[in-house]
This record gives structure tokens, C-alpha cells and sequence, in this order.
């Protein structure tokens, strides 16, 4: 299985030695979130193509602070993120957290383009308006009407690509703070919560299992290997790890309408006649995770079995016979911690007194595996999310800046 945070990275470091960066003229860049926004918006920056554009608006915007500035390219140098930093670097700093792709716009119909922002009926219309360059927009009008000098400690901006489709662009930050940055106090990841905190959320596996086997006439099963039959054995174990789940207890249950783990077969194919025995078959199994060891488990049980009884049946008559479990992503659950810097510090400016779950997966996970206090709290609501016409309500919008300015006053 894949470690969080593993992989080669070279981050490059520009800590300009002043203020402004030379041939960067501050004044030409906006303050005004919603023209922050309507910026972002404009970039297309669909998830597994390139980011290059929006990440050199941010790094520009950002050079015109006098900021450190990260980046954290892809390993094929088409996406990028980024981490910036303002202020001393010392520990106890907050890190504001989002990412820069978007889902495709679709074949739907949208009442108007949806990379260029639209504000009508108290609303900001665009692809990413809520999920989530809303948040981000918000993280770069705060740093830029920040007195920046003032700080006492750090305001790190960390943004990063692929967030909708793997979440590969967080975790060559995550690694990095955790290695070279002084611990920060909390780290808030700006997902559409309706300005609620969420201290807790399922995380989110899926696996591709494919088995090969040999092919044979019906008539004449012996003479081939049945990869459905065998895929078929797996299948059955993943329902019964999933039944053993719903018995389990586990911590934080009461915050989850479904109160466990969940394991399925969403996706199965194989075989090309009735009367051939298959040679392969595929299955696709993801997983809902409340605790960080449940994935290694269902991970174990299906390899194991695959290893040590359906393999060696398939090679019995086809010792070519194989069996390829490829793991397409694996985000950590946010479990919990009631007592942890970041849900203290977040919910005293929050106008909810309530700490939320979610049954849906982000990048906090990573954040919090690393040893970083993190919740998930920004502007605006998930169910907008990916959809036609999708917005984040202006008075959100606002108060989300709000909020956000309050937080990192506790840094002066």
C-alpha cells in the first residue's frame, strides 16, 4: 500500500530579500477577494492537467509580499504546488490549506461560462467558485491586508493540485513541513463546512484487483483457470470483512450517520463467452475509514487470501496464472481530537458551537498523520459542489474573511 507522504520531491525555495520582489509592482495586484476570486475562477485548472497558470498567479501575488515561497513539482513537471510563508519562521504558526484544481465544468448546460465569475442574487457563480477558490481567495486577500512585519508568527498558505482525483499534490507539502518547518500550531483546510467546524472525517481507499487465469472450452474446465471463480472468492471476502465491521465498535461513531467502516465491490468485469472459462477478471473495491489501521486490515485479509489459497488453486492447472491488487488512491481519515490546538482555536471564532463529521474525504488527513493539529473548516456548502452553476453564497463568502481574519490575529 502507498505511504502517505512518501515519494522524491525538490522543492524550490525563494526567500526574496526584499520586501517586494523586483519587477513586481504591488499596487497591480488586487486586495478585494471577490477580485481575488474572479481571477482563480479564470484559470482552468482541471485536475491532472496542468497548473502552471494558477500557480504562477499565486507565486506572483505572493512574491509581492516578500514571501517564502515552496514549490513542489509533479513527477512529470505539469502541476505544481505550493507552499507559502509569511512572517518569522518559528513554530506556532497557522497553516491555511486548499487546492487549486477543479472538476471538469461537463457536458451541462451552465447559464453562463463557468471559468468566468458571475455574481447575481447574492451569489458567485463559477467552476471552483465553492470547491474551493473561494477559500483560497479569501487566504490571499488575508496575507496581502495583513502588516505583515507585525507577525510574531508565520501564516503558511499550502495549495496544492490533484486534490479531486488523488490528492498527490498535498503530501510533498505535508512531508516538508513536517521535516523542515517548525511545528505549526494548527492547520485549517478550507472545504466547504458552512463556516462549521469539522473535526473528523472517513477515509477514503479504493483498489483495483485483477486476476489472471487461463483460458479453456466449458466443456473442459480443467484444462484452464477460472479467473471469475477465483475473483469471486475475493468478492466474498470483502462482504464479510465489511459484516464484521458493522459489528465493531469504533471511536467517534456517533458522529457518522453510518457508524462504521464500509467496504464494497463497486465495480466487477470479466470473461468473453458463456462457454469460455474466463482468463481474466477485475474487480474495483473501495473503502470508508474511521481510523487510521483499517485500511492496512482490509488490505492484509484480501492479499493474504489471494496469496495463500486463490493463487495456489488457480496455479494448480495454470501455473501463469496471476493475481495484481494496485491501489488508485488512499486518503487517511481526520480522527477526533477534541482537545487538539486546531479545534480550540478555530471554534472561538466560530458562530457554531457544534464540531461536525463528514462522511466525505480531504487532505486533512494527511495533515493530521503527519502530527499536525488540523480541521476542516471554510465558506460555503459541499452540496454545490461539482455541480451546473455551482456558487458560494456571497454573505458565506464574506464571513468566512471574517472569521479568517479574527484566527490570524492570534498571530500578532
Amino acid at each position: 500500500m502507498p505511504k502517505d507522504g512518501d515519494g522524491d520531491f525538490n522543492p524550490r525555495v525563494e526567500s526574496p530579500s526584499q520586501p517586494v520582489e523586483p519587477g513586481v509592482d504591488r499596487n497591480m495586484l488586487t486586495t478585494d477577494s471577490i477580485e481575488i476570486l474572479s481571477k482563480l475562477v479564470g484559470f482552468k485548472s482541471l485536475s491532472g492537467q496542468s497548473n502552471h497558470d494558477i500557480a504562477d498567479y499565486v507565486e506572483t501575488f505572493a512574491k509581492s509580499l516578500g514571501a517564502a515561497i515552496q514549490r513542489f513539482p509533479s513527477a512529470d513537471g505539469t502541476r505544481t504546488s505550493l507552499l507559502v510563508t509569511l512572517g518569522p519562521m518559528v513554530p506556532g504558526g497557522i497553516v491555511l490549506s486548499g487546492h487549486m484544481d477543479v472538476v471538469p465544468a461537463g457536458n451541462q448546460s451552465w447559464t453562463s461560462d463557468p471559468f468566468a465569475l458571475r455574481e447575481a442574487d447574492g451569489r458567485l457563480y463559477g467552476r471552483g467558485a465553492v470547491d474551493m477558490k473561494g477559500f483560497l481567495a479569501l487566504a490571499l486577500s488575508l496575507a496581502a491586508t495583513i502588516p505583515i512585519a507585525e507577525l510574531t508568527k508565520p501564516l503558511h498558505l499550502a495549495f496544492s493540485y490533484d486534490e479531486e482525483i488523488s490528492c498527490e499534490g498535498v503530501k510533498p507539502i505535508v512531508c516538508h513541513i513536517e521535516k523542515s518547518v517548525p511545528k505549526p500550531l494548527a492547520v485549517i483546510v478550507g472545504e466547504p463546512t458552512e463556516l462549521q467546524v469539522v473535526g473528523a472525517h472517513k477515509g477514503a481507499l479504493d483498489w483495483t484487483v485483477e486476476v489472471l487465469g487461463k483460458a479453456a472450452h466449458s466443456s473442459l474446465p480443467h484444462l484452464g483457470a477460472n479467473a471469475i471463480h477465483a475473483a469471486a472468492r475475493l468478492v466474498c471476502e470483502v462482504e464479510q470483512i465489511a459484516r464484521e465491521f458493522e459489528k465493531q465498535p469504533s471511536p467517534n461513531t456517533g458522529l457518522y450517520d453510518v457508524p462504521h467502516p464500509t467496504v464494497t465491490v463497486g465495480v466487477i468485469e470479466g470473461g468473453t463467452a458463456g462457454n469460455v472459462i474466463a482468463a481474466r477478471c477485475s474487480f474495483q473495491m473501495e473503502a470508508r475509514t474511521l481510523e487510521p489501521g483499517q485500511a492496512t486490515t482490509i488490505f492484509e485479509r484480501i492479499s493474504n487470501l489471494a496469496r495463500d489459497v486463490v493463487l495456489p488453486g488457480l496455479r494448480a492447472t495454470a501455473p501463469g496464472s496471476e493475481i495484481k491488487i494496485t491501489a488508485r488512491f488512499d486518503i487517511p481519515p481526520l480522527v477526533r481530537e477534541a482537545s487538539s490546538a486546531a479545534e480550540q482555536l478555530v471554534s472561538r471564532f466560530s458562530s457554531s458551537s457544534n464540531v461536525k463529521a463528514v462522511s466525505y474525504a480531504t487532505e486533512a488527513g494527511f495533515f493530521q498523520a503527519a502530527g499536525l493539529p488540523t480541521v476542516v473548516f471554510g465558506p460555503g456548502s459541499i452540496s454545490q459542489a461539482h455541480q451546473v452553476d455551482e456558487f458560494i453564497d456571497k454573505t458565506q463568502f464574506k464571513e468566512g474573511g471574517r472569521v479568517l481574519a479574527q484566527i490570524v490575529q492570534t498571530l500578532f
